[in-house]
């Protein structure tokens, strides 16, 4: 047993929400069995299935000991994708499992702490007894109840270090209406997207379209519009990926996620910037899904008003999603992430946070030029490391030293400067990506808009507390003073592109 080769991510994650040490963590990790307990009924029934696959690509990234049982056929699935994820897992049988996500009936003896999470229709629930199965196929739901299961385990591992400690309670949330019920038994209809970008193709994007190649009857066009590969920090929480798939183009990667429905992927390896760039006459595209990491491509993908815009998030302990449409009075995305007050730019904070300053930080975040001795003698003084603890940034770009060490994927010691950003826990940044991939196929679905919720934000504001009664998830959102979302200009430029003459 041996925790995954992304573990200092696991850390950076962990240690930030609940203030651990590193040793610590490895100890709490090592000292636990986490099981999944599948019932017989579970290879026939589509929404145990894909709950249970979303439960062990969540729990395979943290846990070095997964104890997962099944139908043979279920069983060695799920092993098989354990292992893919961490290949240094230890898959064990009743060895004295702590806690247990139990899907489908069981007739045998379940240990203490079990949590019972299944999908109907679209209705997930997640509770301490069995839960109602059977209903409409619905991949939105069964991935939203496996990963509330997944936080539920967690809570539990952690729960001595949860202050206040709050007791779990049951849960039955709907995807359609976030009410309790509505819709469980309701088909996900065939739904056609049109067309679609992604914008950024993070953690958010991952769990967003793992959903989506769940739910066959999908056809459109889907543009997955990202730049980077995937690197060993992103296998922490990127629902999408193994252990091989280090070093990948993360839009490859997204289209083959999409195999199987009838959605035309066309993958680019490209900055949205570049991207948009190629719509000389404006942006064309009516439907975007964003959820890059930074607020300024956020507003710049508002302003290319595309006619709906749905935005997935993460935050310090929050998760969420929300939908935009420019030519009414509710709140634009850009009115989301709106400045109340004026803030430094983003490299003027890299610049303080490596002790370069601002001008010398913008030159080498501009250029992407091999960071120099000098350089990089002046970023260890500022962070209490030596140069060799930086030499295998020496050559590289400065934005690849700000990703590794200040956003906490390596293993270098520097908590006197903190952390510049957060990084969700898996489980969050996957559920964040459901709800979004959910909100698209509901705005893209007249019927489906017909009854689903009217507010435009959906969130979950602290993710180590239970998860909020039913009727608390969505929220009305008016427009932010001084957005541009209310100048006419704006207004006028998206009321000719989409309201007139379509």
């Amino acid at each position: 047993m041996a925790v995954a080769r992304f573990f200092e991510r696991n850390y950076a994650a962990v240690g930030a929400a609940l203030s651990i040490s590193r040793d610590a963590l490895e100890r709490t990790l090592a000292a636990r069995t986490i099981g999944l307990l599948c019932g017989p009924d579970v290879e026939g029934d589509a929404n145990a299935r894909w709950t249970a696959e979303m439960t062990v690509a969540l729990l395979a990234r943290l846990y070095p000991r997964l104890s997962l049982e099944a139908p043979p056929a279920l069983a060695d699935a799920l092993t098989t994708l354990a292992v893919a994820i961490n290949p240094l897992v230890e898959i064990v049988r009743g060895d004295d499992v702590e806690t247990a996500i139990v899907i489908g009936g069981r007739r045998s003896p379940l240990p203490p702490n079990a949590i019972f999470a299944g999908a109907r229709g679209w209705v997930a629930h997640v509770a301490r007894t069995p839960v109602p199965a059977g209903g409409p196929e619905n991949p939105y739901s069964a991935g939203a109840a496996g990963c509330i299961a997944v936080g539920e385990v967690f809570r539990h591992v952690f729960r001595a270090s949860l202050r206040p400690w709050v007791e779990p309670r049951d849960l039955a949330f709907s995807l359609l209406d976030y009410g309790r019920d509505a819709g469980a038994s309701l088909p996900v209809p065939d739904v056609d997207l049109s067309e679609v970008a992604f914008f950024g193709l993070g953690a958010v994007a991952n769990g967003a379209l793992w959903a989506l190649g769940r739910h066959r009857a999908l056809r459109g066009i889907t543009w997955l519009v990202d730049a980077e590969t995937v690197d060993l920090s992103n296998l922490q929480r990127y629902v999408l990926t193994l252990d091989v798939d280090e070093g990948r183009s993360k839009p490859a990667l997204a289209a083959e996620a999409l195999r199987g429905t009838g959605i035309e992927p066309r993958p680019r390896a490209s900055e949205l910037e570049e991207f948009a760039e190629g719509y000389p006459a404006g942006f064309s595209i009516p439907t975007v899904c964003v959820s890059t990491d930074d607020v300024p491509a956020r507003r710049a993908t508002q302003a290319l008003l595309p006619r709906t815009v749905l935005n997935g998030f993460t935050g310090d302990r929050s998760l969420g999603t929300s939908w935009h449409r420019f030519s009414d009075d509710a709140a634009c995305l850009a009115c989301l992430y709106h400045p109340d007050h004026p803030g430094k730019d983003h490299t003027q904070i890299v610049g303080e946070r490596l002790g370069l300053g601002r001008q010398r930080a913008s030159l080498l975040w501009a250029t992407r030029a091999p960071l120099p001795d000098q350089d990089l003698r002046t970023i260890a003084d500022h962070l209490g490391a030596s140069v060799a603890d930086l030499a295998p940034w020496r050559g590289r770009a400065l934005h690849d030293l700000y990703s590794d060490v200040v956003c906490g994927s390596v293993a270098l010691d520097v908590r006197g400067i903190g952390r510049l950003e957060t990084v969700p826990l898996a489980h969050q940044s996957a559920l964040a990506g459901v709800l979004m991939a959910a909100e698209l196929v509901k705005r893209s679905h007249p019927e489906l808009e017909t009854v689903s919720q009217p507010e435009r934000l959906v969130s979950w504001d602290d993710v180590l507390r239970p998860p909020p009664p039913a009727g608390r998830w969505a929220h009305r959102r008016s427009r932010a003073p001084g957005c541009f979302c209310s100048d006419r200009d704006y207004q006028a430029a998206y009321r000719r592109k989409w309201l007139v003459a379509r």
